[in-house]
């Protein structure tokens, strides 16, 4: 068989993997840890001497975490957000600002490593071209 020939029944390149799927649970996972990183912060801030960061991180990590958890979870209605939705560029930008109040707390620092994971995986998704698929309206459904 000659090289320009191709073995009958495989694609050129071998088949297509996307990264998505796999960003996406990271991250759902990884905003999950930073809200109850941010819950235990909050509860256990006044054992905390000398803390003064420790009230505003937990805030803000209960924020960050639910955040996180909103856009990754495929609710009804998240795709008319438009291409703030559909490319993997804006959600990355968000995710790094989510890591600073995750790193100042120790609850929250297990959160912030899986979220690193998933910036990363979205940044493979994004540079290959990948984006959000925006669900379609089902069939015999309200129009």
């Amino acid at each position: 068989m000659s090289k320009k020939e191709k073995e009958p029944g495989l694609p050129p390149l071998g088949p297509k993997y996307t990264w998505t799927g796999w960003a996406n649970q990271q991250s759902y996972v990884a905003g999950f840890f930073i809200l109850c990183g941010g819950i235990l912060t909050i509860t256990f801030y006044t054992k905390l001497p000398n803390n003064p960061t420790a009230l505003v991180a937990g805030i803000l990590q209960m924020f960050f975490g639910a955040l996180i958890m909103a856009i990754e979870y495929p609710f009804p209605g998240i795709h008319k957000l438009g291409v703030a939705y559909t490319n993997y560029y804006p959600r990355i930008g968000i995710y790094t600002l989510a890591l600073a109040p995750a790193l100042l707390q120790c609850p929250g620092q297990t959160g912030a490593l899986c979220l690193m994971c998933a910036i990363a995986t979205y940044l493979r998704a994004a540079v290959a071209g990948e984006s959000a698929p925006v669900p379609r309206p089902k069939k015999g459904g309200k129009r």
